[in-house]
């Protein structure tokens, strides 16, 4: 086994009440800071900007233009400390391909617009330099050049048909929208990091399921594979994705799957290392587990198993050298998704405390009893190292059980050799953000032993 990396991936939240002009952005980024977020992820949407054409699109003070939102969050991302990562999309029906219809059949597509390719990808790269001009100077230096543009919702068509063949066209239109983005954005902060690819898990095996033609969805790896073709590669200083799991944790692959979730993303990380991408760092930045069934994403959860599942996945993220930063999505419930760590009227649910303070252990099978488990964690609201409790529960009483450091910015790692099934917890006492003296303490789990073993 590799040697477990000391630090974690930068712990990153989307909340999409940030697009909301009902939301007090300045309350919204400290609920995030107050998480231990380290990058917020927020949609810059290129249609809400630019609902008319500009006359100088690379102009930032273009009359065109309403940054008037956006500068409220980019200011309460500056007060509270926590940078934002703007991923940027969004078609204004000004700007889209007038050969691709404003709606799609069977209201496959509920974004109108936005989801329409551009006709022109010098027009989304003169959005691009106008958004750096306005926000580099002001702290924003993380950017993703659209978003999962390998599925019809958010790019299309994906799909047209050349004689009787279904052929992908996703990728050329995204390569030269990535393209422009890159070249315009470095023009202006030649120190920004932009992530690239930004791609769904989900894909259809076209073009035999392609009868419904423009609508069916590109497999991430085939999205990859196309856009590694000469001519293509558009440059990205990191390769994003957003690896929605369509299970609980498991060990095994489905054969022949186009779906690339977060139990199988070695397979991805594959890809992209047989490519022009290689070595790149990856960004996941969406995930999550949701606790009802919507008509967006129906695998769902109960609300303790959201918690472990969360943990577990930064432990196995954390796994991952080359996994740079992990955004759980969302912060809060809204009627068409319900992975966040509030419900919709804004209570909180186990995962609320899980990401703040995920622990994990390595193991969660029956053991022999003092096999070494090792516990993977992380106290995200910590201003410098310090260290970590762990505790087991012994009739009902909370037990030291061992101390563990922590790094600068809250990792730790554990071993615990267990002689018989018990649960255990991670506390942490120290100087937070927001405390002087501040106690933490994670979400418990349960280490099984043989009996008589």
């Amino acid at each position: 086994m590799a040697a477990i990396p000391q630090v974690s991936p930068v712990p990153s939240l989307q909340d999409d009440r940030l697009s909301d002009p009902g939301a007090d952005p300045v309350v919204r980024f400290a609920q995030a800071a107050a998480l231990g977020a380290r990058l917020v992820r927020v949609d810059l949407q290129w249609n809400r900007v630019a609902t008319r054409k500009p006359t100088d699109a690379s102009s930032p003070s273009d009359p065109a233009y309403d940054w008037s939102w956006y500068d409220r969050v980019v200011a309460a991302s500056a007060s509270s400390g926590v940078p934002i990562l703007f991923t940027v999309w969004g078609t204004p029906g000004w700007a889209a391909d007038p050969a691709v219809p404003e709606q799609a059949n069977a209201g496959t597509i509920a974004l109108g617009s936005a989801g329409r390719r551009p006709a022109s990808a010098a027009d989304f790269g003169a959005f691009a330099r106008a958004a750096a001009t306005r926000y580099a100077p002001l702290g924003v230096h993380n950017w993703e050049a659209w978003n999962e543009p390998n599925i019809p919702r958010f790019l299309r068509p994906q799909f047209e048909k050349v004689g009787n063949t279904w052929r992908n066209v996703s990728a050329k239109v995204y390569s030269d929208l990535a393209k422009a983005f890159y070249a315009s954005v470095k023009a202006v902060d030649p120190n920004a990091i932009i992530s690239g690819l930004v791609t769904a898990p989900a894909g259809d095996k076209c073009p035999p399921s392609c009868p419904a033609g423009e609508h069916s969805r590109t497999s991430p790896i085939a999205f990859l594979n196309e856009l590694a073709t000469p001519g293509m590669r558009p440059p990205m200083d990191a390769v994003s994705h957003h690896p929605y799991p369509q299970s609980g944790p498991r060990g095994y692959d489905f054969p022949g799957a186009g779906y690339i979730d977060l139990y199988n993303l070695d397979r991805l990380q594959k890809a992209i290392d047989a490519g022009y991408l290689k070595g790149k760092p990856i960004w996941l930045t969406e995930i999550g587990f949701s606790t009802a069934p919507t008509r967006n994403y129906s695998t769902y959860f109960s609300k303790a198993k959201q918690a472990e599942y969360l943990a577990d996945a930064y432990r196995r993220v954390r796994e991952n050298p080359r996994i740079k930063v992990l955004t759980w999505y969302f912060l809060q419930d809204n009627k068409d998704w319900t992975s966040g760590l509030l419900t919709i009227k804004g209570a909180r649910k186990p995962a609320h405390a899980a990401f703040a303070f995920p622990v994990s252990p390595d193991i969660r099978k029956t053991v022999a009893a003092g096999t070494p488990i090792t516990v993977l964690g992380q106290i995200r609201v910590a201003l410098r190292a310090g260290s970590v409790t762990v505790q087991r529960d012994i009739s009902g009483a909370w037990k030291n059980a061992g101390v563990a450091k922590t790094r600068s910015d809250g990792s730790f790692s554990a071993i615990i050799r267990p002689t018989e099934t018990g649960r255990y917890r991670v506390t942490w006492k120290g100087r937070s953000r927001f405390r002087a003296k501040d106690l933490r303490i994670s979400e418990p789990f349960t280490l099984r032993v043989l009996r008589g073993s």
